[in-house]
């Protein structure tokens, strides 16, 4: 077994990894295995500049592969110059990425480009912790203070920051500027991989902003969220189906998320967005804002019914110039659906794979739990986790709430199955 560490300190930490690891899954490893990740303070010589003094995340890949050490080595820094280190930089300082061989079965190997088992395990507490963790055949250290925080790679989370006074669960909480960016800068530092800032409510009985009313309340919270989409430490989804909103995002800001949950934008509107190289997220959903009273056919099947749905508006993004990966689909549960329907959904999410795009779902604290529970909507957490434990294998992204409690599950359960 090949035991690889991969660190970032720079830029959107948790996607680094991820691209990382989805590389090593499909050029050069089988049998793949994943620790949990640790948040650790940055090693530096003495006199670093203060500006180098960034926190690093760190995981341990492990697998098999037909490559050699020095094949593989090389392979690794081709991985690190795609996702976007230079290749040439300054010892210690900020990187981006970070590939390392630490072990390969029982070789011991001592050249000027590779060392294994690699030197820095030594002297390094958290690669020896998450070895250990993995149970590889490396002499564990007594359990020591190594880490300020720990996370799991996957699912990915997209945190939600509601700009309204009416949102279903937390509307009101997070409607200034101030109480908006705090929040997204603590989703982000909790482990939400995607930020998403909307101002329009769309809930039962909610009344449409105008744009200029949406734009009113967007505008500061982007513009203090600007630098740290461009310097590429948050990725940014926006909630709006105002095409005069997404023009002007499209012109401001680096290519970021657009949620369209009406999915009635106009064609000029969707070739700007591909051409700006946009993701777009188009949710199923009937009428908005939500009507209770306006469901799926109950004689119909409401998978066979969204996949019709996803057909078509595939073939015509495609049509438009989106490359299929920027097109992410969300079925749209608590829209256009009753609860046993939004169930039946939930239950059977593993055939929306077949749509062969990324698949998006909003279940957080959702109407349907009130067909198994009786707590409010703030506090169906827990259900929520539940839920998110089972849709994990089949949806690319879990739109969530409590992204820190999402992350303490998956923290546990991918410290036990070291699965992905």
């Amino acid at each position: 077994m090949i035991y690889i560490s991969i660190g970032s300190n720079l830029g959107n930490r948790l996607h680094n990894l991820r691209l990382a690891v989805e590389q090593l899954k499909k050029r050069y490893l089988t049998n793949v295995q994943c620790s949990i990740v640790l948040e650790t303070t940055c090693i530096l010589p003495e006199g670093a500049p203060a500006s180098w003094d960034k926190p690093f995340l760190n995981m341990i890949v492990a697998g098999e592969t037909d490559y050699t050490p020095q094949q593989l080595l090389t392979e690794l820094k081709n991985i690190e110059r795609e996702i976007g280190r230079p290749e040439h930089y300054e010892r210690w300082s900020p990187r981006i990425i970070d590939l390392d061989i630490l072990l390969w079965g029982d070789l011991t190997l001592d050249t000027s480009q590779l060392k294994i088992p690699h030197p820095e395990l030594k002297t390094r507490d958290f690669l020896t912790h998450l070895l250990a963790m993995m149970n590889a055949p490396y002499p564990a250290l007594a359990l020591t203070p190594c880490f300020l925080n720990t996370l799991a790679l996957f699912p990915a989370f997209v945190g939600i920051v509601n700009i309204t006074a009416d949102s279903f669960s937390d509307g009101g909480r997070f409607n200034t500027p101030e109480a908006a960016m705090a929040r997204a800068l603590q989703l982000a530092k909790e482990g939400a991989s995607i930020i998403e800032i909307g101002a329009q409510s769309t809930r039962a009985g909610a009344i449409i902003k105008s744009p200029e009313e949406e734009y009113s309340a967007l505008e500061p919270v982007l513009e203090g969220l600007t630098p740290l989409v461009k310097d590429g430490t948050i990725t940014l989804s926006v909630d709006t189906f105002t095409p005069l909103i997404i023009q002007n995002l499209l012109e401001k800001l680096p290519p970021l998320w657009i949620n369209d949950v009406k999915g009635s934008l106009d064609h000029n509107t969707l070739k700007a967005i591909a051409e700006h190289g946009s993701k777009l997220c188009l949710m199923h959903a009937p009428e908005i804002p939500a009507n209770k009273n306006t469901i799926l056919p109950l004689e119909q099947s409401p998978i066979k019914i969204l996949t019709d749905w996803a057909e078509k508006q595939i073939e015509h993004l495609l049509s438009l110039g989106f490359k299929k990966e920027n097109i992410i689909l969300d079925p749209g549960i608590g829209y256009g659906k009753s609860a046993f329907q939004d169930l039946a959904i939930l239950r059977h999410l593993e055939a929306l794979r077949a749509w062969g795009v990324p698949i998006l779902v909003g279940h957080s604290r959702k109407y349907y739990f009130q067909t198994l529970s009786t707590r409010p909507a703030a506090e169906r957490d827990l259900e929520t986790i539940a839920v998110s434990a089972l849709l994990a294998q089949a949806a690319d992204y879990l739109r969530v709430h409590n992204v820190a409690d999402h992350q303490r599950f998956f923290v546990a359960q991918q410290a036990l199955t070291g699965g992905l």
